[in-house]
């Protein structure tokens, strides 16, 4: 079955973990800090105490695993981290009125989220060091699982868990406020094991392209969604990006 580990277990931390100097990691991650920083700056989210900081851990984490864990493309690029953080949080923080609203009661304290295909992290880690919620990053990859545990301690992260197992229809657990899939696929099954994981009224966001467009019918068993596009800094360049929020429908409207 899909087993979820108890708030704030500890991380299981394999012996092979990589040993480097701590000097370039540290220097990458304050580089990172002070990007993130200065977007936020721009925008008109908040995001809790110690934010900042957890991020330049989870950037050191990250340098010292790429290189012998595909996590990102370059592991050692400031502005790439950088991306992939902002990314994470663009979403909930450029949407607007009920989205907005709805965004943030899911990741509120006491909410429950869960983050399909969590990889390095992204937008899994960098949610839960930002937000109360309680997350679950469902990660298939041995090796990514392991960094993440490994992350979410360094980051002081007792709001996050870690499960290494394949998420399914028949294995997920129910009842999460929120489903997040960021570079997870459009495929028919991840509607639906979101449709299976989410309570009724609760929601899906889908981090996407610009050019990527849900298949409708693929979606259907989630209703409408309302979509938005985002632009974020992508080194010397600014990438065009698009949410897509799903709110699986109530009891009541499922009634004839």
């Amino acid at each position: 079955m899909f087993h979820v580990k108890h708030k704030g277990a500890p991380a299981r931390i394999p012996q092979s973990r990589p040993q480097r100097s701590t000097a370039l990691p540290d220097s990458i991650a304050h580089d990172v800090r002070e990007r993130v920083e200065r977007w936020l700056g721009e925008t008109n989210l908040n995001p809790r105490h110690g934010f900042l900081g957890r991020i330049e851990k989870m950037t050191a984490t990250l340098v010292l695993w790429g290189t012998h864990t595909n996590l990102t493309a370059d592991p050692s690029d400031p502005a790439e981290i950088a991306f992939h953080v902002i990314d994470s949080l663009a979403p909930v923080a450029l949407a607007s009125g009920a989205n907005r609203e709805a965004l943030d009661a899911a990741l509120a304290e006491g909410a429950a989220v869960l983050d399909l295909g969590s990889g390095a992290g992204f937008p899994g880690l960098v949610l839960a060091a930002a937000f109360q919620a309680r997350f679950t990053l469902a990660e298939t990859r041995r090796k990514r699982a392991s960094y993440l545990q490994v992350a979410a301690q360094e980051m002081a992260l007792e709001n996050v868990s870690v499960e290494s197992r394949r998420a399914s229809v028949k294995n997920v657990p129910a009842g999460f406020n929120l489903v997040t899939a960021r570079a997870f696929g459009t495929s028919a099954e991840v509607y639906e094991i979101a449709a299976a994981a989410l309570r009724p009224g609760a929601l899906f966001l889908l981090y996407a392209s610009a050019d990527q467009v849900p298949d409708a019918s693929s979606a259907s068993v989630l209703g409408e969604a309302a979509a938005w596009t985002y632009r974020v800094p992508h080194g010397r360049r600014v990438a065009t990006r698009a949410a897509f929020l799903w709110r699986k429908p109530s009891a009541s409207s499922l009634d004839p």
